[in-house]
This record gives C-alpha cells, sequence and structure tokens, in this order.
C-alpha cells in the first residue's frame, strides 16, 4: 500500500499585495537574482479564484504547475486549463495572465527573466467577466 505525499513541495510564502493580483495570492522566493542568474525562481500558490493581472515579461517566463488546476490565456486566445505537471514557456512581450481556476488552488514555479532591471510589465486586472468566460 502506498501513501501519497500531498504536501505542497514548497511553503506557501507572503500574501501578495502588491495591486498586481485579484484574489489570494502567495510568493515564496526560490532564488533572486544574482551576479550568477539573470532570473528569478519563485513558487506561487493562487486559492481558488485568484489571478495575475494581465501583463508581460520583457525576456520572457516558464511556468512549471506543481499542484491543483488553473488557468492561463494570452490577449485574443482562449484560455487553457492547466493542471500538476504542465510547464507553459510563455514568449517575451506577450499579454497574458494566470491563476487558479474558480474550483481548485493552483501552484506553480514561475522562472522570470529580466531585460535590465526589468521582469514584468504590469497591465489592467482580469475582469470578472474575463475571468468566468475563462472558466
Amino acid at each position: 500500500m502506498s501513501i501519497e505525499n500531498t504536501s505542497s513541495l514548497f511553503s506557501k510564502g507572503e500574501k501578495l499585495t502588491n495591486g498586481y493580483f485579484t484574489g489570494d495570492a502567495y510568493l515564496q522566493l526560490l532564488l533572486a537574482k544574482d551576479k550568477n542568474n539573470n532570473f528569478v525562481i519563485g513558487s506561487v500558490t493562487f486559492e481558488s479564484g485568484a489571478r495575475t493581472n494581465w501583463h508581460t515579461h520583457p525576456k520572457g517566463q516558464v511556468l512549471i504547475v506543481t499542484e491543483g488546476l488553473g488557468l492561463y490565456q494570452e490577449r485574443g486566445k482562449p484560455a487553457q486549463s492547466i493542471q500538476k505537471g504542465d510547464l507553459i514557456n510563455i514568449p517575451e512581450n506577450v499579454e497574458h495572465w494566470h491563476g487558479a481556476s474558480a474550483t481548485s488552488k493552483m501552484v506553480h514555479i514561475a522562472i522570470t527573466n529580466y531585460e535590465g532591471e526589468i521582469n514584468a510589465v504590469w497591465l489592467s486586472p482580469v475582469t470578472d467577466l474575463e475571468y468566468a468566460e475563462a472558466n
């Protein structure tokens, strides 16, 4: 008989209160940008219903879903369902958002590249209507 480990890979981290998220989202910083790495790595936990604003990354981003069910959407395209084990390679300057589904939390590791000192350009919130249509 096997016992499945249901605990999260990393701790939940600190609640994000920067205005770039709707709902309850948390960040556990795993690796900060330094002289050897021109990127940051963080584990982001989205409680059900939580999501990012629309945004872009000047040098792209990679998401690795480690838990739950979520959504990823690029502007002008249908939303995609994402789940544990999925890898999303987001090209530079593509307007998008990501977050949990309406019924499940979602956790992903985000690897975000920098261009100079900028790793994200934050835009408008995802509206409740946009989110409802994505679900």
